[in-house]
């Protein structure tokens, strides 16, 4: 259970001359105000499939991520369909069946209808993989069982073997910093790829993409005004992280052996968006908050609850990193405390002591997701 027991100050430890002016507060990110209307820049099928709570709704997303374009996903074992196997089953053999029929000179056999044709009923307190463009139905209480019993409820991040990042002290140069950021993407792609083959689920690692704070990238799927310069820019819909190459939260204060550790927490908060997008819970939260449309208070809550799954789902995989890009001491200390994080700016985001707390629990889940269940939380630890 989440504690959000206070963290000794930074000021009260001593450190070498380098590394004396404090990491910034990690989670300084802007909030992008989402217009009602679907994201221009994203394609049709995918606004339909986010729903309008997804566009309207998306301040409660980490700062910085963009959940209007979601991706289809499929599955590696059928199994995991929950109740869907047979029917993907059918839909491969009947779209099999169909190409062969369809050839010249075969003649087409009638079909005889069987038990086993018959579309399984859909319940929609279960989850199952969306299908492209497909919008999730159930009612409140319906979606918030999928969110609580997704298979990232029972996924364990594993500890890649033999991840490291390339040497360096204090902030990479902007011309090495594309290949020091894909290094430790190829770590979370091991950490996170392996927990969803566990489940079932097919992961599809995200493009790492170095950009000039003043230069939104042209062709992302991401509105242009979105980007900043000053965070991480997740984007479902291309699967790119872009990362502006200036921004600083702190890098240039570090030394050669926290650089990597800091750089590596960044990029697991922002990376963690796409693994959630793997298994379409951003599709059934905004579906989750179209039906709670007329109620403020619930909508605000269940978005603090989808931001703070985020962070633990971040810190998780940060502390499943192997010594080296591993936050540690004067790293870790800092990350985990209430100080690094963001002063809600509305009631839909997390206090800064409820975030901390679910960074910390992150921390201590070993990699077991289920300790980051923010969907079954006791309000007063999403508050």
């Amino acid at each position: 259970m989440p504690s959000s027991g206070g963290t000794p100050a930074l000021a009260e430890r001593e450190y070498r001359p380098a590394d004396a002016a404090p990491i910034q507060r990690f989670d300084q990110r802007p909030r992008f105000q989402f217009p009602v209307d679907p994201d221009p820049v994203a394609s049709p099928s995918s606004a339909a499939a986010a729903g309008s709570g997804s566009a309207a709704g998306a301040a409660g997303l980490p700062p910085g991520v963009d959940a209007t374009s979601p991706r289809q996903r499929r599955l590696l074992a059928p199994t995991i369909a929950l109740g869907c196997a047979v029917l993907l089953l059918l839909g491969i053999g009947t779209g099999v069946g169909l190409l062969w029929l369809d050839q010249p000179g075969t003649p087409a056999a009638p079909q005889q209808p069987t038990a086993s044709s018959e579309e399984d009923p859909v319940d929609p307190a279960q989850w199952r993989p969306l299908e492209e463009g497909e919008q999730p139905e159930g009612t409140p209480e319906e979606l918030l069982q999928v969110m609580a019993t997704n298979p990232l409820t029972a996924a364990t991040l594993s500890v890649p073997a033999g991840c490291s990042l390339p040497a360096s002290e204090g902030k990479v140069p902007d011309d090495q910093l594309q290949a020091y950021l894909e290094s430790g993407a190829s770590c979370l792609e091991t950490t996170w790829g392996d927990a969803l083959a566990q489940q079932g689920v097919e992961f599809t690692a995200p493009e790492v993409v170095v950009h000039p704070a003043a230069e939104p990238p042209a062709a992302s799927s991401c509105a242009p005004e979105t980007f900043t310069g000053t965070a991480p820019r997740a984007c479902i819909g291309d699967n790119t992280l872009y990362w502006p190459a200036e921004w600083d939260p702190g890098f240039s204060t570090t030394s050669a052996v926290e650089s990597p550790q800091l750089y590596m927490w960044h990029l697991s908060y922002s990376y963690a968006v796409f693994p959630v997008a793997a298994t379409s819970l951003h599709s059934y939260y905004g579906a989750l908050l179209d039906g709670l449309e007329g109620d403020a208070a619930g909508s605000e809550e269940m978005r603090r609850r989808y931001a703070l799954q985020q962070s633990c789902f971040g810190s998780a995989a940060a502390f499943q990193q192997p010594t080296g890009p591993r936050p540690t001491e004067r790293v870790e200390e800092f990350v985990t405390s209430a100080e690094a994080q963001a002063d809600p700016a509305s009631p839909a985001e997390p206090s800064t002591e409820s975030r901390a707390a679910w960074v910390n629990a992150g921390r201590d889940a070993n990699g077991d997701l289920s300790q980051c269940s923010t969907w079954e939380a006791p309000a007063d630890q999403v508050d």
